[in-house]
């Protein structure tokens, strides 16, 4: 078979020390350590061992195909944690605990929203929450995702004051999301995610479903919001909305998670293509169209639109979205453009929090934890270009006051 052929031949390459070898590499080493013992840490002992084992060659076969083996293992138990599968390999998103029941929030209810800036799905909370004006009458508390991958709270940091950054937990005071979530009657140990609406009054978690949350604040909270006028979900654009959405969904809001967090070829193979087929069709339809519903801006445009900001910046790289840029799509990277001018959106954009939640959390991703550097089409400057789609509308739009 052509892989112990392989094995064997790099076997004979990096044969095993002798005794009289073994000796020798034992002398050296001890003679390397105690030249360097000052500074010595487990970085330089490793190079130090594997310098003298194999100097500069590679690693013999037998070691590469352990390691390999051994990584391969580790991988598959850390992604069926981080991202459980079904039998093809295929990602499979755990469905939302908490969703609304029957009657939603009363208007005087003291709600409080929990948001992670790298997530697409608490993205959308904060747009929705920024354009019907609900800033004061819905307060956030902005967690950051730790090196275990949980979120967590701490002090805002960096220059840009324009934009939302991590926060401290304004409602709860708690350290961790996960302490928050316990907080409810009856206690809570399932898995803790974000965005999530919290009611202070009650202490409970309200709902933790992206897609209710944005429906509530466009039309249930008008009585406290500063621009209730502005609807993102007309009547009569509901079936338009809910067939867009069926195919965002599926195909680009979690098809680029099915393409990152797929742990076979078929699986990959089939989300990459069902991802690319849905930005062509988007594409070609978004030529003669505004957005996605016409001249009107809705929901499911705001749940496109918090995938494409991330795309060229983390699902192209990390998620192997590699077939096409979203820039290299003319009327995307415009639509993009567009929605990101609109007044408060391009606050909610915080690109140094989108990069490290991917490149610096995701290990089995990205072991290295290095982030690359942004490309230069997602950089705020460009993405203020002007986009030239008013022409494609019919209508003078007007979204916050």
């Amino acid at each position: 078979m052509a892989s112990c052929t392989c094995s064997s031949s790099l076997l004979l390459v990096n044969p095993p020390p002798s005794t009289s070898r073994h000796h020798a590499i034992r002398r050296n080493l001890r003679m390397s350590l105690n030249n360097n013992d000052s500074k010595l840490n487990p970085s330089s002992l490793l190079n130090s061992v594997t310098k003298l084992l194999w100097g500069q060659s590679l690693p013999p076969g037998l070691l590469v195909a352990t390691v390999r083996t051994a990584w391969n293992s580790t991988w598959h138990l850390m992604m069926s944690q981080l991202a459980p599968s079904d039998s093809s390999g295929g990602y499979s998103r755990p469905a939302s605990k908490f969703r609304f029941s029957s009657t939603t929030p009363s208007q005087g209810s003291s709600l409080h929203l929990y948001v992670g800036l790298a997530c697409p799905w608490a993205h959308r909370t904060l747009i929705v929450r920024a354009l019907k004006g609900l800033e004061d009458a819905v307060p956030v508390s902005v967690a950051s995702p730790g090196l275990d991958g949980s979120w967590e709270f701490k002090r805002a940091g960096g220059p840009d004051t324009n934009t939302i950054a991590p926060s401290l937990d304004r409602a709860n005071g708690c350290n961790t999301l996960k302490e928050v979530y316990r907080l409810r009657r009856g206690g809570y140990d399932g898995r803790s995610t974000v965005p999530m609406l919290w009611d202070k009054g009650s202490k409970d978690v309200v709902c933790n479903e992206s897609y209710d949350i944005i429906h509530l604040f466009n039309s249930e909270l008008n009585s406290v919001a500063q621009n209730p006028g502005l609807d993102l979900s007309p009547p009569q654009l509901k079936k338009q909305t809910e067939e867009w959405y069926q195919i965002i969904y599926p195909n680009v809001n979690n098809g680029v998670y099915r393409c990152g967090f797929a742990q076979s070829q078929e699986a990959y193979d089939r989300a990459v293509n069902d991802l690319f087929s849905t930005l062509d069709k988007l594409e070609d339809h978004l030529a003669n169209s505004r957005y996605l519903c016409g001249d009107t801006l809705t929901l499911v445009d705001i749940c496109l639109f918090t995938t494409l900001i991330r795309f060229d910046l983390a699902y192209n790289v990390l998620f192997k979205c590699t077939k096409k840029k979203l820039c290299e799509y003319t009327n995307l990277h415009a639509y993009m453009r567009d929605i990101y001018q609109i007044p408060k959106v391009a606050a909610t954009c915080n690109f140094t929090e989108i990069m490290d939640g991917y490149y610096k959390i995701l290990f089995p991703l990205n072991p290295g934890s290095i982030r690359p550097a942004m490309p230069s089409t997602s950089e705020h400057e460009s993405l203020c270009r002007p986009h030239g789609r008013e022409s494609l509308s019919s209508a003078t739009l007007a979204f916050v006051k």
